[in-house]
């Protein structure tokens, strides 16, 4: 069995993974409710559990290194 604590952000923490809801990705990247609800599902990698979304923490940061590699921002 898996313990899982709910600290007062709302982030419910796996063990050592956290699972982010819309809510943290937007405190995270500065984006809106609808694009960051975007990014997530465009990553692939997000659960929709009981009409939330949320993504694993490691799994989010993975996605926006490999952004970052295929597609480097230029100035």
């Amino acid at each position: 069995m898996v313990d899982s604590v709910v600290p007062k952000a709302g982030i419910v923490v796996l063990g050592r993974e956290r699972l982010l809801g819309v809510t943290e990705i937007r405190e995270l990247t500065g984006l809106g409710e609808v694009a960051a609800a975007s990014l997530m599902k465009e990553s692939g990698r997000c659960l929709k559990l009981h009409s939330r979304l949320f993504v694993i923490e490691s799994s989010f940061f993975e996605y926006l290194h490999e952004l970052e590699v295929s597609d480097p921002c230029s100035l």
